[in-house]
């Protein structure tokens, strides 16, 4: 899933422009709305950082996981399948909605049932009551209005925003407000379902529609949709069982820090290469039948995702105690950690990000699902042992040994799909490589010969580090663009962008004077 799946490459058949276009302004849809709610997210959990303890943000964090676990590995992939079912109906649309209200129900009641294990297993009657807030949540988001992701499918993810707008706008509003006033942990609970109620609303007032409870269509989409169950099913474990496991090995404090600072470490990766990626999967899926169009678009992605996500998750590791004292103040210094490991371990991976969209655009979501119970079989028992062992600075160290895994087996899985060599992406990624290993050189070599930012203060400091270090990132890879001829590249495009724009701003100026 990507944005820049344009058809410049001579190697391969090109995506038809009008489609390039229509991606392209998708992926920014995507980002920007998402850079402007996820804002709203880190706004929400630097105030609530500020007037609550670590401690609350880790017990409600055992209550989101299992939530966040269960509606995992329940997940039907309502939005994928419309995407891909691109003549479905109302008898698709009123079996997904079925299939999901029953879902979001077992959750809720998955969640009250265990509340008093979960209780038992951590020691802590708080667990309880946070599980019965919480519970609510799955509710609201198994009402989700299944004809809503049309308009994911015809690239228009202008709705999506506003969609998840609503959601954080009154996710924050009422959290900071609770916060204010209770100074308790239920701030984060009540904002979770203030938020999905808004979310689950907005889903139905912007694509009208009256669902019937109906499995009219189970046999025709089961199998799409059973492999996404599958595959979430063990995406899940893997992404929501290590803090799970965590908070028995470790104070809530320590958990706090791991959960917020994970949080922070993946803003570049996840609210960059996420959304890139998510916009190129319809794309790809209108691209079905046409294998050399499909290559060159995912090497596309790979391209476009290096240059812009990469260079982020490295600059946040080599900033990161100053990034965490600025944000998240005193009291959050081991948050630090998640930035300087997991950060760079997640930039190396984004290369890859589009593999799940090129895998499904062709039908092949077994070879993802199979992709993650490898993942799961080496990451998990790698995770536990380090935890066990080394606690925190473990946990930290395996998350980040695990990126590197998936990574590995994604450039297998690519080769497996395209029939090219497994690193073939990589190779497309190459300036980015050499810009961050730029960038790094300076922070290694460089940075701590300049005492006058050391006593500069904080606010001061961290900028001039962003502006440096990515002054020589850009320097670097359109230095080496312009070495090897200027080719036909997500540069050329950038290039050609800033040039348009460029000439519109003289236009401007021309008639105001």
């Amino acid at each position: 899933m990507s944005a820049n799946a344009g058809g410049l490459d001579g190697d391969a058949a090109p995506m038809a422009p009008s489609l390039t276009n229509r991606v392209m302004r998708g992926a920014m849809w995507i980002i920007g709305g998402r850079f402007i709610v996820r804002a709203l997210g880190l706004i929400n959990t630097l105030v609530l950082a500020r007037l609550l303890v670590p401690e609350d943000f880790g017990l409600v964090a055992i209550g989101v996981t299992v939530m966040q676990l269960l509606q995992n590995i329940t997940d039907i992939g309502v939005s994928r399948t419309v995407v891909k079912f691109r003549n479905a109906g109302r008898a698709q649309y009123d079996t997904l909605f079925t299939i999901s209200l029953i879902r979001g129900v077992a959750v809720s009641v998955v969640m009250l049932v265990t509340a008093t294990l979960a209780d038992n297993f951590y020691n802590d009657p708080r667990v309880t009551i946070i599980f019965f807030g919480i519970s609510i949540v799955p509710l609201f988001h198994a009402l989700m209005n299944p004809r809503f992701y049309e308009f994911e499918r015809e690239l228009d993810f202008s709705k999506q925003f506003q969609l998840e707008a609503a959601d954080k706008l009154i996710g924050v509003a009422v959290s900071i407000t609770v916060a204010v006033v209770f100074r308790t942990y239920w701030a984060i609970i009540l904002g979770l379902v203030a938020g999905a109620f808004a979310q689950m609303l907005m889903s139905w007032l912007l694509k009208p529609y009256r669902p019937k409870l109906s499995f009219a269509a189970i046999s025709e989409i089961g199998g799409f949709a059973g492999w996404l169950t599958g595959l979430s099913f063990v995406s899940a474990l893997n992404n929501k069982l290590d803090v799970l496991f965590l908070g028995k090995l470790v104070s809530p404090a320590d958990l706090g820090a791991f959960f917020v600072g994970g949080s922070v470490a993946s803003l570049p990766s996840g609210e960059i290469a996420i959304p890139m990626a998510r916009a190129i999967y319809p794309g790809l899926s209108q691209l079905q039948g046409d294998s050399g169009a499909m290559r060159s678009a995912y090497l596309r992605a790979a391209e476009a995702l290096a240059l812009i996500a990469m260079p982020a998750s490295f600059g946040v590791a080599f900033i990161a105690q100053d990034l965490v004292a600025l944000l998240l103040g005193p009291g959050w210094e081991r948050a630090a950690l998640m930035l300087q490991y997991f950060s760079p371990a997640a930039g190396l991976g984004v290369i890859f990000y589009a593999t799940n969209a090129y895998a499904l655009a062709l039908g092949r979501a077994r070879l993802i699902f199979l992709r993650e119970v490898l993942v799961f079989f080496i990451r998990m028992p790698l995770f536990v042992v380090a935890a066990y062992l080394y606690g925190l600075v473990g946990a930290v160290v395996a998350c980040a040994i695990g990126l590197l895994i998936i990574a590995a087996l994604n450039a297998g899985l690519y080769a497996r799909l395209s029939g090219g060599a497994p690193f073939e992406p990589v190779w497309r990624a190459r300036r980015s490589l050499a810009g961050v290993a730029a960038m790094a050189a300076y922070f290694l070599l460089f940075r701590d010969h300049i005492p006058e930012l050391d006593t500069a203060p904080l606010g001061l400091r961290l900028f001039a580090d962003a502006i440096v270090g990515g002054g020589v990132y850009v320097v670097t890879i359109f230095t080496l663009w312009r070495v090897e001829g200027a080719p036909e590249s997500i540069e050329r495009l950038v290039v050609n962008q800033a040039n348009a724009a460029f000439s519109r701003l003289q236009r401007f100026c021309s008639a105001a004077s």
